[in-house]
């Protein structure tokens, strides 16, 4: 019998852990990802992120409930509209619910019963966080929820010093060149990342 407040190996492998089944080029690229804590995709403007993030959303959609704070391009905004039709998005209309809530506001909604238990911040840089505990907070505060954090790049590094402190965290982290979605760890496919347009990254990569 163990101490109390401690596990012992066996406790933690015998663990059940919610993860997405993924499968196909999802499987191939992350795995099966745990479904709670922290994941950060990250990008330089014009390498596929936006319209990653929206396949995403489609993806997760089939396994559970989704709110997506979309600070970047507003919860009515035209490329939205065009990226909700290109990748098909009605087909999850009912999983997904979008906002611009921060503050007080997204604390309450978090808080309510209904909420959803995956949140994706599009993005981190224009969020009104800006310290990484607020996001140790958020993530100690609700355990069962998987938050889902979008950030610019320099490079192959993240913009600003938060992105890179909640980089080092995170449990999922996912770098977007190129038109391909590259998992950096933790959860690991075979293939190690999945193309989010054939053409564009195959003209990218073709000299690389």
């Amino acid at each position: 019998m163990g101490i109390k407040g401690e596990l012992t190996l066996r406790n933690i492998i015998e663990s059940k852990i919610p993860v997405f089944d993924f499968r196909g080029e999802w499987l191939e690229a992350f795995g099966k990802p745990q479904r709670s804590g922290i994941w950060y995709i990250y990008g330089d403007s014009g390498h596929g992120k936006t319209s990653f993030i929206l396949k995403l959303i489609k993806e997760l959609a089939k396994f559970d409930k989704i709110l997506f704070v979309s600070y970047e391009e507003g919860s009515a905004s035209t490329p939205l509209q065009e990226g909700i039709s290109r990748f098909g998005l009605l087909e999850a209309n009912r999983k997904v619910s979008v906002c611009t809530k921060k503050g007080k506001e997204l604390t309450e909604r978090l808080d309510s019963r209904k909420c959803p238990n995956i949140v994706i911040v599009d993005s981190l840089d224009v969020s009104d966080f800006k310290r990484s505990e607020q996001v140790v907070e958020l993530k100690n505060r609700y355990k069962n929820k998987l938050f889902i954090f979008t950030g610019w790049a320099k490079g192959r590094e993240p913009a600003k010093r938060i992105g890179e402190d909640v980089l080092f965290m995170a449990n999922q982290k996912i770098f977007i060149e190129g038109y391909r979605a590259i998992s950096r760890g933790r959860s690991f496919g075979e293939r190690g990342y999945l193309t989010v347009w054939e053409k564009g990254a195959t003209d990218y990569w073709e000299f690389k």
